[in-house]
């Protein structure tokens, strides 16, 4: 017989007020590769050359972001961390991107 983990979804107050559902639209809308059961592999969407890490921290009552260093200089979160911004200056930094026009 196999045991599986199965840890909950964050709730709304966990993601900034957001279902998984919305946070994901959000970050398509932003340009961000986020793959089809994001929560499944760490909550990890990828932009560019970096990937980027949402999390909740418990203590701080916080939703923070985590960005890596270059995918190729990548080794594991503890060690290739560049910054860690909160949602809200995420946002910020990284607007909706412009939609395309027609012919």
């Amino acid at each position: 017989m196999k045991f599986r983990y199965i840890h909950p979804k964050p709730g709304r107050d966990q993601l900034a007020g957001l279902s998984p559902s919305e946070l994901k639209t959000v970050l398509r809308r932003r340009g961000f590769r986020v793959p089809r059961c994001w929560l499944k592999y760490g909550a990890v969407a990828y932009r560019g050359n970096r990937c980027f890490r949402f999390r909740y921290w418990a203590g701080a009552g916080e939703f923070f972001v985590d960005i890596s260093c270059p995918v190729t200089e990548f080794d594991r979160w503890a060690n290739s961390v560049d910054r860690t911004i909160n949602f809200f200056n995420f946002l910020e930094i990284y607007p909706v991107r412009g939609r395309r026009e027609h012919c």
